[in-house]
């Protein structure tokens, strides 16, 4: 496989998904909000309205007349348990965006024809689009997720003196984010011959973001919480899933269905 051949067909895509302006107020717009007005929220109802059921939940021994304890502890519990699965869906709408834009894209612009010219294997043109999604979703997750963690701090720092992030499970929630927005890019490539639009491979592949958002809901009744081992189950589930979507979609995959 020639590296070079899919790393100019990754520069090609990227520099067509770029120049389209509408493309920025998703990619960019819903990030900066998640990272820097959810925090200040948060924030504001810890330390206004913390609610009692917070003892319950992240299960401190502690009085509910100890409001610093209980604002600290909402506030380390909503940052993690209920906002950092959130941001896990981050990767998951880039890849898929930038995917279906790649791959349907051709169809939707009649400019599939050019790639049955171009003197390259299908592995070679397969793997440069998976490129040119995963390398923006990649960087815009790194992104958010320190933003995010920075803004946490601060404010955390700034009314109970301490640093919240980062911490295990919200370090391991960030390693499992490449790996979503390769099943998200695996899945539109399998779609891609059986859509005809961009936002009908979006929708399909965003559905991935169902499973990651039962999260938070699984912490606050307690039904699971996000621990070391259970990120690590998580992402090696991940990491095994990932090897079979990408294996049936490089299977599946022909240049041929973006004409």
């Amino acid at each position: 496989m020639n590296l070079q051949n899919a790393s100019a067909v990754a520069m090609k895509d990227l520099r067509e998904v770029f120049s389209n302006i509408g493309i920025y107020g998703p990619m960019f717009g819903v990030p900066l909000f998640f990272a820097i007005v959810l925090p200040v929220l948060t924030l504001y109802i810890a330390t206004n309205a913390a609610p009692a059921a917070v003892i319950k939940l992240v299960q401190l021994p502690v009085q509910p007349s100890d409001i610093y304890l209980k604002s600290l502890a909402f506030t380390l519990f909503f940052a993690v348990n209920v906002l950092g699965p959130i941001f896990m869906t981050m990767p998951i709408f880039t890849a898929s965006v930038i995917a279906a834009d790649s791959f349907v894209g051709e169809k939707e612009r009649k400019t599939g024809e050019a790639l049955l010219s171009m003197p390259i294997s299908n592995n070679e043109l397969l793997l440069g689009k998976l490129l040119a999604s995963f390398i923006p979703a990649v960087v815009l997750t790194l992104g958010v997720f320190a933003l995010y963690g920075g803004v946490v701090d601060y404010l955390a720092y700034g009314q109970f003196h301490v640093y919240l992030l980062p911490t295990v499970p919200w370090l391991m929630m960030l390693a499992a984010s490449p790996l979503l927005a390769i099943a998200a890019m695996g899945i539109v490539v399998f779609v891609s011959s059986n859509v005809k639009s961009i936002k009908e491979a979006q929708q399909i592949s965003s559905l991935l973001v169902l499973p990651v958002l039962l999260m938070p809901f699984a912490s606050i009744f307690g039904a699971a919480k996000i621990t070391f081992s259970f990120m690590l189950y998580l992402i090696i589930g991940l990491a095994v899933a990932d090897l079979l979507i990408i294996y049936i979609a490089a299977k599946r995959f022909k240049r041929e269905a973006m004409l």
